[in-house]
């Protein structure tokens, strides 16, 4: 997280936020904790009671591609890779509900060596696929070996549940795991529960930041530390074919939530 006199930003992982950690390092004032630590973790602030409750949101479409290349360059830092390609069986990973024996049975005979080859070819259109499929498809759900392999509601798609996890307390988002609720009671709940209250587009990262430290009297230092993330380049020059049409249909189902609430554009109606 990123800690400041009377704010915090939450690090959806995928958004830019190596970015805004890298800028505010500048500030000795400002506070860096781990990497993609959140709320639920830390302890040490009321972080409840911060005027400004910052998360960072990106273009679904982006973030699904930006996961698997930094996955196919990190290979084992990468907390996907390792949920994908092991076998998950620690006990605080698992959750007695109806999907553990599934899940189990799962873990134990899913191809390991299919699976990471799925990550040998950052420019692999046909991995990239196969990735979603795996991603998006509720019938593979159980091999991705973490606690989104339990959750029950076949349409909270697995960007949703992760911005859930960033932006929700855990006693309120943990609602996901009961099948006994709505889908639709469930993303309202959530909702309502939210406790970030500004957002920050990566698309328009620096203008966003730009924006926020005017408005609090921060001083705006240097921007020019950005490592360029080439996702968007080559989002912008290659949208819809790198994309099959039904992996499109499916982000933007799963992800209908994210969709709406930050309006994003869905591009199926482009075909």
């Amino acid at each position: 997280m990123i800690i400041g006199k009377k704010f915090f930003i939450t690090e959806m992982p995928k958004t830019g936020t190596t970015f805004l950690r890298n800028y505010f390092a500048q500030h000795k004032d400002i506070e860096l904790t781990i990497h993609h630590e959140t709320i639920n973790q830390n302890k040490r602030y009321d972080l409840l009671n911060f005027k400004n409750r910052i998360g960072v949101i990106r273009n679904p479409y982006e973030w699904y591609l930006s996961i698997w290349k930094s996955t196919c360059k990190e290979k084992k830092r990468s907390p996907i890779y390792g949920d994908l390609v092991s076998i998950r069986l620690k006990l605080k990973r698992l959750r007695l509900n109806k999907r553990l024996c599934g899940y189990i049975f799962s873990q134990i005979t899913k191809d390991r060596n299919k699976l990471k080859s799925l990550f040998e070819n950052v420019h692999s259109k046909k991995n990239f696929n196969k990735f979603l499929d795996i991603m998006l498809n509720f019938k593979n759900r159980l091999m991705i070996g973490s606690e989104y392999s339990f959750v029950p509601f076949e349409n909270l798609g697995y960007m949703t549940y992760i911005f859930f996890s960033q932006n929700v307390l855990r006693r309120n988002y943990n609602v996901v795991y009961n099948s006994t609720y709505n889908f639709e009671d469930i993303l309202n709940h959530n909702n309502l529960n939210l406790y970030t209250n500004i957002y920050f587009k990566t698309e328009n990262l620096n203008r966003n930041l730009k924006k926020f430290l005017r408005s609090s009297n921060i001083e705006v230092k240097s921007l020019n530390i950005l490592n360029k993330n080439s996702t968007s380049k080559v989002l912008k020059k290659n949208y819809k074919n790198f994309f099959t049409a039904k992996n499109i249909l499916l982000i933007e189902k799963k992800e209908d939530y994210i969709f709406k609430k930050f309006n994003y554009r869905k591009i199926s109606s482009q075909f």
